[in-house]
C-alpha cells in the first residue's frame, strides 16, 4: 500500500517525573497531541487527520516517550509537517488537560475491577520497592498537583533534538 509511517522515540519516561507528581509524564504525552499546536487546535488537527485518513499519536510510558504518524504517501508532506509541529510546538491546552485528568481519574476509580491489574501493581511494589519509580501508582492527589505549567516544564526538559531518534518506513 502507498503508506508511510514514522516513529520518534524520546529519551524520557515516568521514571524521570517528580515523586510528588506521579502521572505527569503520561499526561504530558497525552495532552501533547490532543492539546494542539501553536498553529492548530487539537480539534482542528483531528479534522485534518480524519479527512486524510492519517494519524498522529503521542505517549510517554515508564522508560520512553513516542510520537507516531501514519499517512498515505500522497499526503506525507502535509502530515509530516503536522507531526513536526506536534513534536516542536505543543501548547498543552488547559481544557484538554482537564479532559485527560478526568479520564485518568476514571481509570483510578476502575483500577481495582480487574484482579490481574491488582496483582500486577502489587508485584511491581514487591519487586522494585515502595519508593521506586517503577512501582508508583497514580492517585487522585497526584492528579490535583499537576497543572499546565508542569507539563510545559516536563516537555522542555526532555523534548529536544539530541534526545530523539526518528525512524520512517513505507512507500
Amino acid at each position: 500500500l502507498p503508506l508511510v509511517s514514522g516513529t520518534a522515540l524520546i529519551r524520557t519516561g515516568s521514571r524521570l517525573e517528580p515523586e510528588a507528581q506521579v502521572g505527569l509524564a503520561s499526561l504530558t504525552g497525552l495532552v501533547m497531541r490532543t492539546g494542539g499546536t501553536t498553529d492548530y487546535s487539537g480539534d482542528r488537527l483531528n479534522q485534518i487527520l480524519e479527512q486524510k485518513a492519517a494519524s498522529i499519536e503521542t505517549s510517554i510510558d515508564t522508560s520512553s516517550g513516542s510520537a507516531t504518524f501514519s499517512t498515505l504517501s500522497e499526503d506525507l508532506e502535509e502530515v509530516f509537517g503536522l507531526f513536526a509541529q506536534v513534536l516542536q510546538n505543543p501548547i498543552f491546552a488547559a481544557d484538554k488537560l482537564d479532559i485527560a485528568k478526568t479520564q485518568v481519574a476514571g481509570g483510578i476509580a476502575r483500577r481495582n475491577d480487574d484482579p490481574g491489574d491488582i496483582s500486577s501493581r502489587e508485584f511491581q511494589r514487591l519487586i522494585y520497592g515502595e519508593n521506586s519509580p517503577y512501582a508508583r501508582t497514580i492517585e487522585y492527589a497526584d492528579l490535583a498537583r499537576i497543572d499546565r505549567p508542569d507539563l510545559i516544564e516536563f516537555y522542555d526538559r526532555y523534548f529536544h533534538p539530541n534526545n530523539i531518534i526518528l525512524g520512517i518506513v513505507g512507500d
